[in-house]
């Protein structure tokens, strides 16, 4: 028998950019591409010219965030591993000129 379908391979749920989060310790994240998968949150930002990692978080639980390729209205509730919630929010703009705007998604839409 194989796995059940929540424990398939990763995909990706949610591509915000540009975007903010609002993190659970008073940190908020800026000019971000906010990457959110079946299984993690992963926010990348521009540092000198350089794209970087800014954050990698695990969900409280897979598939919790429901997948949507559309753009985002309102704000994303997301549950993490530790059970804080963070909230991603569009930032501010189109993020045309931004090397963010070419980054490629860490996981496909369909996991495969």
């Amino acid at each position: 028998m194989g796995a059940p379908e929540a424990l398939a391979a990763e995909r990706l749920v949610r591509d915000v950019h540009p975007a903010e989060i609002s993190l659970p310790d008073g940190r908020v994240l800026k000019d971000v591409r906010v990457f959110i998968t079946s299984h993690r949150m992963i926010a990348y930002a521009t540092v000198g010219g350089r794209i970087e990692r800014a954050l990698e978080v695990e969900l409280e639980q897979p598939c919790t965030v429901p997948a949507n390729r559309g753009s985002l209205q309102g704000s994303l509730e997301v549950r993490l591993a530790d059970g804080s919630t963070a909230w991603v929010n569009r930032g501010r703009g189109c993020g045309c000129h931004s090397p963010l705007k070419a980054l490629g998604a860490p996981v496909s839409w369909t996991g495969n």
